[in-house]
């Protein structure tokens, strides 16, 4: 692979951060600046995937792009409007009534300030995410095997995320900053650079990031957490790769050998195309439908292993 391809994806999340602060430079809201921005950072990556597709990955089942459309913008609506319209304001009020609003250091320069961010809310979503793997058949997981129930890779299905789980990630992650009073543009920029970070992580472009996902967890490193082998479970990072290589889950990229994708807990012929039955899937009946059981996991077991 030709260094120019290792780079793209890093370009273009730099590129996306770019946008960003020249459209605010403009004076427009920030909340204008982070869609406008991801609409060009979207285009980019789709015509990557075109032009420069990963070989090796399973395609996409016929009949399931409409629900995972319908899923990212769902995914747009909580990951990119909510903490600016709700769990910002929200957790400054609470701040304020807790007392805890002075908690950030006031004279910290804005730079600083934004890496702080980024790192409480690396740290906090880290964790939020690794206990939800680990949880067992918890309510947590079942909300969280929406976004494994994938069998395919690529941009798209990233934005298969059920709302509840959305919504935990912004909370723990942005809410919390904004309690302990942190500065709402710092945090604003994180929420934006996280969902940028959870686009390329999950394109199906041919682009081994090398040492790069070191520090950001790219596609090819990403890819390996969604992994079916219990031994890959790992590579929890949403924003940095640090704190996987801090706490031992730093697992390694494999950009040209992907093993079989998909969630534990799901029965083989979980309905990939249908959104409704996937955002109710985690709870009662629906969740008897969509689990596995163990005689579907031993035949779904074989089949991997046949494709292997």
């Amino acid at each position: 692979m030709s260094i120019e391809l290792a780079i793209t994806t890093p370009a273009l999340l730099a590129g996306s951060m770019v946008t960003w602060a020249a459209l605010f430079a403009t004076g427009l809201p920030t909340l204008a600046c982070s869609l406008i921005a991801s609409g060009a950072m979207v285009s980019g990556l789709l015509l990557l995937e075109r032009v420069a597709a990963r070989p090796g990955l399973a395609p996409r089942p016929t009949g399931t792009l409409h629900s995972d459309l319908a899923f990212t913008a769902t995914t747009t609506l909580v990951a990119v409007a909510v903490p600016y319209l709700v769990s910002i304001p929200l957790g400054r009020a609470a701040g304020v009534a807790l007392g805890t609003a002075s908690l950030w250091p006031a004279r910290l320069p804005r730079p600083a300030s934004i890496v702080a961010c980024v790192l409480v809310a690396d740290f906090t979503s880290y964790w939020w995410h690794r206990i939800q793997h680990r949880s067992g058949a918890s309510w947590l997981w079942r909300i969280h095997s929406v976004h494994h129930s994938s069998r395919h890779f690529d941009l798209w299905m990233g934005g298969r995320v059920h709302p509840l789980d959305a919504l935990g990630f912004t909370t723990v992650g942005y809410a919390l900053l904004a309690v302990v009073g942190a500065p709402v543009t710092a945090i604003e920029i994180t929420a934006f650079f996280a969902s940028m970070v959870g686009a390329v992580h999950h394109t199906s472009a041919d682009s081994d990031c090398r040492g790069f996902n070191r520090v950001i967890p790219f596609a090819d490193h990403h890819i390996v957490h969604h992994s079916i082998r219990a031994h890959d479970a790992g590579n929890y990072g949403n924003i940095t790769t640090l704190f996987d290589q801090l706490f031992g889950t730093y697992r390694v990229p494999t950009p040209r050998k992907a093993a079989p994708l998909g969630a534990w807990s799901l029965a083989p012929d979980y309905p990939q195309g249908d959104f409704l039955f996937q955002l109710a899937s985690p709870f009662g009946r629906r969740w008897a439908r969509a689990a596995a059981t163990p005689e579907r996991r031993r035949r779904d077991d074989d089949e991997h292993v046949a494709e292997v």
